[in-house]
């Protein structure tokens, strides 16, 4: 993690993203943080183009950047570059172009759940990025206090395996944290016994050299069986492997990681996999 794309939005719950991320930079042996924010100066409204951000109001959110990037600047050790910059872009297009450009390993971000029509209407946008961001993504809830992870959960559905543990060096958080793994299948049914005997050789043989505790349940609701595991073991951080979607499939599309983020029992670390 050696670069980190760290988004305001210049609230409570970035604040606890950018503390939650200064914790760790050290173990990570982070070089770069950048503070990011975007805003979009015209909308579309009756097939009209809207201007929302004029001169003025452009020139306050830059101050409001420069004072919140000087508060958090103070978080960090003297050996992190922090930098800020602000564009007048999509968010999920910003942050994607600036994944490539400064070759970004990790995207930071706080989120508060939302229930209901604020949840269906508003959405957030930690939950659009998860479903197009090219890069793994740390989702800071607001339930959590900022802290070194010591209990990690790696969530399975026994499909994929190995393609998924390609997808991500766990040592980047295990090893680097010292932290205990624990790897979780929550099943609605049991599947076909030869498919997962063979997904359990491949999730052993990957997974034992960090002395994991490995558990199998059955739950109707399978993010909630994981809400109430990681609350019942004090898991401090959830990794997930998530399939990307369209942005247009993802407004219509909830998995398991939308829910898992929502909730909000523990952070999320979202690991982005093309769809196969």
């Amino acid at each position: 993690m050696k670069r980190i794309l760290l988004l305001t939005d210049f609230s409570e719950n970035a604040l606890l993203a950018a503390q939650q991320v200064a914790l760790c930079t050290e173990a990570w042996k982070t070089q770069k943080v950048i503070i990011y924010h975007t805003y979009n100066s015209v909308t579309i409204v009756n097939n009209e183009p809207i201007v929302i951000v004029n001169d003025e109001v452009k020139e306050a959110k830059e101050k409001e950047l420069t004072a919140w990037f000087d508060q958090i600047r103070l978080l960090f050790p003297p050996q992190v570059e922090l930098t800020h910059q602000m564009e007048d872009v999509d968010l999920p297009l910003g942050v994607n172009d600036m994944c490539k450009s400064h070759d970004i390993d990790l995207v930071a971000l706080g989120i508060t759940g939302q229930t209901g029509f604020a949840k269906i209407l508003v959405g957030s946008n930690a939950i659009t990025l998860m479903d197009i961001c090219i890069k793994p993504m740390l989702i800071v809830s607001h339930k959590v206090n900022p802290a070194i992870p010591k209990n990690v959960l790696a969530t399975t559905d026994l499909k994929e395996v190995d393609r998924k543990l390609d997808s991500f060096n766990l040592d980047q958080v295990l090893d680097t944290f010292n932290a205990q793994l624990y790897v979780l299948n929550v099943a609605k049914k049991e599947g076909s016994a030869a498919d997962l005997a063979q997904e359990l050789k491949h999730l052993h043989e990957r997974l034992d050299k960090y002395h994991p505790i490995y558990d199998y349940i059955s739950h109707d609701d399978i993010a909630l069986g994981i809400e109430e595991y990681a609350k019942e073991k004090h898991i401090d951080l959830i990794l997930s492997f998530h399939k990307k979607q369209g942005l247009l499939a993802s407004l219509f599309k909830t998995s398991i990681s939308k829910k898992i983020a929502w909730n909000g029992a523990a952070n999320l670390l979202v690991i982005p996999m093309d769809r196969s």
